[in-house]
């Protein structure tokens, strides 16, 4: 298999980058969560029944971080979700607390006036009269009394009745608030190792002469691999493609950094081996952002082994720019894409250095060195 889908991790941080569209329900954002993890797990499951190789032990550990990563995502959605069920059910609590002391001060100050009538307080009422009117008036006053404290009364039953509610309510949330917590702790402990699992892996292979001579011929293997993929996917230019026949030696970088790895062939001092290099690696400083070099049609979008989350661009004069280890894909097959206009985001998808960009520059399928179409620094 040519090249592996695999959803960049950004596009979970994305989630929540990523992840939902904006406005979307908790609900929605669940279920395009859920969706993504089943994605990841059915190419997991796929990759076992592959040939071993050392390319798909890397694949198959950054799917295995691809799904802590979009399960930490879903963590993150819980949490933010139960603390704010907490926030509310403060609110309502403090509110219901309120409302039942203004009802318990209401209470209060119709039981002083009718303490203070005395017994015959009533009786009166009704006998100091000195018109139809004003009897009608105190037995307005008497009844409006009574009926005042049996409605508040009532109503203080009612709100700590519906406060103990809403308490066992937030201890409900405030325990699923501390689960959530833990659950959290343990997949950021399972991406953490999963990470160090794959820094394990390379330093194996940077160590030992066998592993590094198998990696070299799997990394040759899907290098030819990229080149069919490439005459595949070519189509007609773009009418406001960018050829980058004239703009030798004047390309704007697509990524601020410095470069770790050169263009070329290139001898290991350790195995005494040769590798040749298609591209340049550039390690980012100050910002992941890619660039596209050139106005073009991006073609490629995808997971392929030996350069992990990889876009590829189409520009008019047969030449095609190659943007690989990216962490989140910003466009998709079929979108045109200006000079400069960001692409994607850098990452450590399929890569030996870490956080890297892979860059190639090609022409007719033929590789050429960056370093001497990017402008001068």
């Amino acid at each position: 298999m040519n090249g592996k889908k695999l959803l960049p991790l950004a596009a979970a941080l994305l989630l929540l980058a990523v992840a939902a569209a904006p406005g979307a329900s908790s609900q929605e954002k669940l279920r395009d969560i859920q969706r993504r993890i089943d994605e990841v797990q059915a190419k997991l499951a796929a990759s076992k029944g592959e040939k071993s190789s050392l390319l798909n032990d890397i694949y198959a550990l950054e799917l295995q971080a691809e799904t802590a990563v979009i399960e930490l995502n879903k963590a993150n959605l819980l949490m933010a979700d139960a603390q704010e069920q907490v926030q509310r059910k403060r609110r309502e609590e403090t509110a219901l607390r309120a409302r039942i002391r203004s009802s318990q001060d209401k209470v209060r100050r119709i039981l002083r006036v009718l303490y203070k009538m005395g017994d015959l307080g009533y009786v009166k009422l009704f006998l100091n009269i000195n018109s139809v009117d004003q009897l009608f008036r105190n037995y307005r006053l008497i009844v409006s009394l009574m009926d005042d404290k049996v409605v508040e009364i009532r109503e203080i039953r009612q709100g700590i009745i519906k406060l103990q509610r809403v308490q066992a309510e937030l201890q409900a949330e405030l325990a699923r608030l501390t689960g959530l917590k833990t659950e959290k702790a343990a997949k950021l402990s399972r991406l953490n190792r999963l990470k160090q699992d794959k820094l394990d892996m390379i330093a194996r292979i940077n160590r030992q002469r066998d592993l590094s001579s198998r990696l070299l011929d799997e990394l040759k293997t899907e290098s030819e691999n990229l080149t069919r993929v490439l005459d595949q996917k070519s189509v007609a230019p773009a009418a406001d493609a960018v050829d980058l026949g004239p703009l030798r030696g004047k390309l704007a970088w697509p990524l601020r950094g410095s470069v770790i790895s050169s263009f070329g062939k290139k001898k290991s001092a350790r195995f005494d081996t040769y590798t040749m290099n298609n591209g340049i690696e550039i390690k980012p400083e100050r910002s992941d952002e890619i660039r596209a070099v050139g106005g073009g049609e991006v073609i490629f979008c995808d997971y392929f082994k030996g350069y992990g989350n990889l876009v590829i661009v189409q520009h008019a004069g047969n030449f095609h720019t190659l943007y690989g280890h990216c962490d989140a894909f910003l466009k998709r097959p079929g979108e045109r894409v200006g000079t400069g206009e960001v692409i994607a985001m850098a990452g450590n998808s399929g890569s030996l250095y870490g956080k890297a960009l892979y860059f190639e520059i090609r022409q007719g399928l033929k590789p050429l060195d960056p370093l001497l179409w990017l402008a001068k620094r």
